[in-house]
């Protein structure tokens, strides 16, 4: 007895679940990667407008800077590492202003964890020491005490 259908085809190779794995896996770590850098992101973000802002507040750095346009943190591992060499931990931030480019590096020592000294490097090349007040100012600053403390 022959039927008027065709037979069914025949069942092809069963499919293979490991390359959808492997693209779902990869598309799991993209994702991370960019949530990661995503933060990373506004997270400097985030420290750079607060560094603005205390730097800002500095008397010198107004009078030879002017407004501050940004203040970012270096992130030079070298000069980091030659200042840890010296016992003391070093801060540097790059300062824009209206009137220049300069630098700001903050001594921190390493038992205390309190600012021990820290010089401005102004738009001109010239380097100075920052006064104990503006010292105090930057150390209020960094925990957290808003607004700035009158000397």
């Amino acid at each position: 007895m022959t039927s008027p259908f065709p037979p069914p085809p025949a069942s092809g190779k069963p499919r293979k679940l490991w390359p959808l794995f492997l693209g779902g896996c990869l598309l799991l770590l993209l994702a991370a990667v960019l949530a990661i850098a995503a933060v990373v992101y506004f997270g400097a973000k985030m420290i750079g407008t607060a560094s603005r802002d205390i730097v800002g507040g500095i008397p010198l750095v107004q009078e030879h800077f002017g407004t501050i346009t940004s203040a970012d943190l270096d992130t030079n591992l070298g000069a980091l590492m030659a200042a840890g060499g010296s016992g003391k931990a070093a801060l540097s931030i790059n300062i824009t202003g209206e009137k220049g480019v300069g630098a700001l590096t903050i001594q921190i020592d390493p038992i205390s964890q309190q600012f021990s000294s820290a010089t401005l490097t102004l738009p001109n090349g010239e380097v100075r020491q920052l006064d104990t007040a503006a010292l105090r100012q930057l150390q209020a600053l960094q925990q957290g005490q808003w607004p700035l403390p009158q000397p």
